[in-house]
């Protein structure tokens, strides 16, 4: 099945990110306030009020720390109102992007017409401890001094090293061009400057992994709107429209007692959509890729097909930056934001949509038409991430 423009985003919203409630007496919001907030946003944006939504879709991400499974349901008693169409994004940071197809598919089925979706975290200010850990984890990697997410990615990234003789320089190009946007981004939480030598000297988390490597935690809430194109016409923004969707979740690549830890499922997820939008490498003005680690930023360009696996001369030769041949993460990223928990990458998808209004003022690529969002969620035993979701849009039918 095809949701090739069927459904378009009409609204969106980001409350500024912040880490307060790190330090004893500093005044802070919970994670409902901030989903209020974004939500508000996105309402104002698109030009709907909330009595819109009663019978319609709603669609929220699950914060990795949440201590019960109900939190959409909590979230619409939050919001004041009765979806028609209720659906939870439990593919961790892949969640948004997997709710923008799903609720995608629920529009051009007609069960509904529009969908609000909405994530926030508070991780500074509410503490839910780390919840229950999977048997994998417990069992095999704890016990051996792997010690959560920094210490998984710097194996694929010293394995990426060992195989293809990447250098910090290669990966360092990526974090620069993704701090340079953030200086130009006024939510943007890191916003000074940052050169190549200042990411090589960033210290140490987990050898190779740098602190400059790494996503930043925050508080925070973004939320979007989708609409049917017959129902986009009468709002007040020129409607994104949603080309095309991919998805892959526990992808394996080789035996899977082994996987190739250097292949994500975006290679195939972003085939799918890619097909389904009938674009090619050439067509698209821009990348906004899950952004957890510089690492994986340059895993997905690979995996997308901009470059041949190993192809240090592509990131040697090409410009990154919003005026260059390949323009990435034109935000700043997540790793310059922030990270509300599984609502970060959310922010992938707002700044798709920015940039195809002609909104990303300073740090506008020119002459857009076409642009590429990732989601990726957890880090299992064995292999990269495992759950990833590709969407293509656009702002022409």
């Amino acid at each position: 099945m095809s949701i090739r423009s069927k459904a378009v985003v009409v609204g969106i919203g980001e409350t500024p990110t912040d880490r307060l409630g790190s330090k004893p007496g500093e005044p802070r919001k919970s994670s409902a306030q901030y989903i209020s907030w974004a939500m508000r946003l996105a309402l104002d944006d698109a030009g709907l009020s909330l009595r819109d939504f009663q019978g319609q879709g709603l669609g929220v991400t699950i914060p990795t720390a949440y201590p019960q499974p109900f939190w959409p349901e909590e979230v619409a008693e939050i919001l004041g109102i009765t979806p028609g169409f209720l659906l939870g994004g439990a593919t961790g940071g892949a969640g948004a992007v997997s709710l923008l197809g799903g609720m995608a598919a629920a529009i051009n089925s007609g069960l509904i017409d529009l969908a609000l979706i909405v994530g926030a975290a508070a991780p500074f200010s509410e503490h839910w401890g780390g919840g229950i850990q999977p048997g994998d984890m417990r069992d095999w990697e704890i016990p051996y001094g792997t010690m959560g997410p920094n210490s998984k990615i710097a194996m694929v990234m010293r394995r990426h090293m060992h195989q293809y003789e990447t250098t910090l320089d290669h990966f360092g190009k990526i974090a620069v061009a993704g701090r340079y946007h953030a200086t130009l981004n006024p939510l943007a939480y890191l916003r000074q400057p940052m050169s190549i030598d200042d990411y090589k000297n960033s210290r140490l988390v987990a050898d190779p992994v740098r602190l400059f490597d790494c996503v930043m935690p925050a508080n925070g809430g973004r939320a979007f709107i989708l609409a049917s194109p017959e129902r986009a016409k009468s709002l007040r923004k020129k409607p994104v429209y949603l080309k095309g969707f991919g998805e892959r979740s526990n992808p394996s690549y080789g035996p899977r007692s082994g996987s190739d830890a250097l292949i994500m499922g975006v290679k195939d997820a972003g085939r799918v959509a890619m097909e389904m939008a009938g674009v090619r490498h050439r067509d698209i003005n821009f990348l906004q890729l899950y952004d957890d680690y510089i690492v994986v930023v340059y895993l997905q360009i690979e995996d997308l097909g901009f470059c041949e696996k190993g192809d240090l001369g592509f990131f040697e030769r090409t410009d990154f930056t919003f005026r260059g041949q390949l323009p990435i993460q034109t935000s700043g990223g997540m790793i310059n934001v922030g990270q509300p928990s599984t609502a970060g990458g959310t922010l992938h998808i707002l700044e798709s949509v920015r940039q195809l209004r002609g909104e990303g003022d300073a740090r506008q690529v020119p002459n857009v038409k076409i642009g590429l969002c990732t989601g990726l969620g957890v880090l299992p035993y064995g292999k990269n991430l495992g759950c990833c979701a590709v969407a293509v849009l656009g702002n022409e039918e």
